[in-house]
């Protein structure tokens, strides 16, 4: 029997619930004709006005097992007719929505792994509810550059983190007050029950459908990947003769991090201007992004400046699925290249920018096929891999689980599952949801930047005239070609 409580009083509802999930997605339950159950002791449904309080707690149990929690986000359509009822219709969301509209960061990450960058998120947002989950990823301890969370939320740097690991996150409810934040490789994620095509498994598992779309609206094999600031690979080093009045020193290129500076051989201290404007002193200063640094001092005409940086430079990475390549080109006898252009500037190395682009291709540089199953049981959970075997060779892949819904009708008491899986492991359209929402600032580099996911494809294609007659066509008047193209040429 499925019970619902808003802030520990039993409600009951009317009509049909539904509980959407999906990845990177909020979860939702839209509950209409609410009242309390209390009012079903003397059926007074008109003298009295359900409305609680925007935020309160929701739970949704099925036999005492809770199935979802959430908050009371949107109230109110009630009627005020003296005649009828009257009920509330609520919006319930999941405590998901906290890591997109939260609360926004301001620390940097520096010299810390993935794996400790997650784990200093999530205790950040841990009063929110949220708790570090499962971390079954490849590159857990692997460094990363300096990151700035300034006016970002956490779920801008989970998606950060992922991208850079080519992971994927997700997040799973635990109980009614906590929900864990879980990172997976799709290599590593966690496996869901397999399909098979017998009757025998449609029967035991209650799928009462099971449909397929094949689509190519995605199949682009090329993804060049730029950024107008990232750090090096190579460090820097310059030599500077001190003239002995200047204390500014130009470099020849934009200074990321300074590694080392001496004078005459001798090894001097550095911070960057920051620092030193919240009190530190050092023998030279220096701020990210500038193509100069500071000394404390003047130094003596004829002294020896050796400076060795991580450079900020102009990052491009290109990456090629050359299997799709090939099959586009065997297919159509012509160039299989369909590329995909994205600036990012919130990486901070062209080799994050390469395992971006890398990600892309793997889980997007191929058809996107689809299933859809209906089913009576609860199978399947959000985040896991699938894999189908199927009667046609095209459907025998692996799939994640990227959106569940649950439809309880109260009436009869019966639950029906959805379940859409999807063979290109990819959650880009939550992704430019979110981009689209909110300015996001530009990683480690600077403020006020934007993350641009303008995507653009090129078409080129050979046009050829068959006995075709060419005529010059008469220029008159103010010189315009009396053409509808103006066109130089007329048939």
């Amino acid at each position: 029997m499925v019970k619902i409580f808003i802030n520990n009083e039993e409600v009951l509802c009317d009509k049909n619930i539904v509980i959407v999930e999906e990845m990177l997605n909020t979860s939702s339950v839209i509950l209409n004709n609410v009242f309390p159950k209390s009012w079903e002791n003397d059926k007074d449904y008109v003298s009295r006005f359900y409305y609680p309080p925007d935020y309160s707690k929701c739970l949704i149990y099925d036999d005492d097992t809770l199935i979802f929690c959430g908050i009371a986000r949107n109230t109110g359509e009630i009627s005020l007719n003296p005649r009828y009822p009257h009920y509330c219709s609520l919006q319930i969301l999941d405590f998901k929505d906290f890591l997109s509209q939260g609360e926004t960061l301001d620390f940097v990450l520096t010299n810390t792994t993935v794996e400790e960058a997650i784990n200093r998120i999530v205790n950040t947002i841990s009063n929110y509810g949220f708790t570090l989950g499962n971390i079954n990823i490849l590159g857990a301890n692997d460094i990363i550059g300096t990151y700035s969370t300034l006016e970002k939320t956490a779920y801008d740097v989970f998606n950060y983190l992922a991208d850079i690991t080519q992971s994927k996150w997700t997040t799973r409810m635990i109980d009614e007050n906590t929900v864990a934040i879980d990172f997976y490789d799709p290599s590593l994620m966690p496996e869901g029950t397999k399909i098979e095509y017998t009757n025998e498994f449609f029967e035991n598992y209650g799928i009462n459908d099971l449909t397929f779309s094949y689509s190519t609206n995605d199949y682009r094999n090329k993804q060049v990947m730029t950024s107008d600031e990232v750090f090096g690979s190579i460090s820097q080093a310059e030599t500077i003769l001190a003239d002995g009045y200047k204390t500014q020193f130009d470099t020849e290129q934009k200074i990321g991090q300074i590694e080392s500076i001496t004078v005459n051989g001798v090894e001097k201290s550095f911070i960057t201007q920051k620092e030193h404007n919240l009190g530190q002193y050092a023998d030279f200063y220096y701020t990210p992004g500038e193509t100069h640094f500071d000394s404390d001092g003047i130094l003596s005409a004829g002294q020896i400046i050796v400076i060795r940086y991580t450079p900020i430079i102009k990052g491009r990475q290109i990456i090629t699925n050359t299997i799709e390549t090939n099959r586009i080109a065997t297919a159509t006898g012509r160039n299989g290249i369909v590329a995909r252009y994205e600036n990012r500037n919130d990486a901070t190395t062209s080799s994050e920018l390469q395992r971006i682009g890398q990600a892309y291709i793997q889980f997007k540089g191929t058809p996107e096929i689809l299933l859809k199953i209906e089913s009576t049981q609860n199978t399947w959970n959000i985040g896991q891999v699938v894999e189908f075997e199927a009667p046609l060779q095209e459907l025998s892949t692996t799939y994640l689980v990227k959106k569940k819904t649950i439809n309880i009708i109260s009436t009869v008491d019966t639950i029906f599952y959805t379940y859409e899986l999807s063979s290109n492991f990819n959650c880009e359209n939550a992704i430019n949801y979110f981009d689209n929402q909110r300015a996001k600032n530009g990683g480690n580099i600077g403020e006020g930047e934007f993350v641009d996911r303008n995507i653009d494809i090129e078409n080129i294609a050979n046009v050829i005239f068959y006995d075709t007659n060419l005529q010059e066509a008469t220029i008159t008047g103010d010189n315009t070609l009396n053409s509808i193209l103006n066109s130089p040429f007329i048939n």
